[in-house]
C-alpha cells in the first residue's frame, strides 16, 4: 500500500525554508492538494486543525492549501516526526501528532500533521503557508 503525506507549511516544495529536513529519498512531490480545516500561525511556523479540532465558533468549510507527496524511504516517518516534534509513543508530550485524513482533493488518505498548540493563535490568510511567507521562509 502507497502512504501519501500532505504538507502544508515548511515541509513544502514551495515554502523553500532551508532549515526544514530534505525530502530527497523520503518522498516524491505529487501535486498540489486540499484539507478541510483551519491554518494557524504559531509563529515560525503554521498548525494545522481539521475541522473536528478548530475553535468553537470558527468557520468549519476553510480548505488548507497543501502539497500531496509520496512516502518512498523508509526512514521518512523518523525524519519527518523529529522535525515535526511528533513522538508515536509519548503524544501527549509532541507539539504536532501523526493522523491519517481524507483529503478535499484528491480524494484519498494521507498522513497529516496535527497541531496540538494554541488555536486561538492568528489565523494563516488565506490558510496558505508558502503564499503567507512569501514563498521563502
Amino acid at each position: 500500500m502507497t502512504d501519501y503525506i500532505a504538507f502544508y507549511g515548511s515541509l513544502m516544495e514551495r515554502a523553500n525554508d532551508p532549515a526544514a529536513p530534505s525530502r530527497t529519498g523520503l518522498s516524491r512531490y505529487i501535486s498540489p492538494c486540499r484539507i478541510a480545516g483551519v491554518l494557524r500561525d504559531h509563529g515560525a511556523y503554521p498548525g494545522f486543525f481539521p475541522p473536528d479540532n478548530a475553535p468553537r465558533g470558527s468557520v468549519q468549510s476553510e480548505i488548507v492549501k497543501a502539497e500531496l507527496h509520496e512516502l518512498v524511504g523508509p526512514e521518512a516517518f523518523e525524519i519527518f516526526d523529529r522535525y515535526e516534534n511528533y513522538d508515536p509513543r509519548n503524544e501527549a508530550a509532541s507539539l504536532y501528532v501523526r493522523r491519517r485524513i481524507r483529503l478535499l482533493a484528491p480524494e484519498i488518505e494521507a498522513w497529516v500533521y496535527v497541531s496540538q498548540l494554541s488555536p486561538m493563535d492568528p489565523r494563516v490568510p488565506g490558510d496558505d503557508w508558502a503564499a503567507f511567507r512569501g514563498g521563502c521562509l
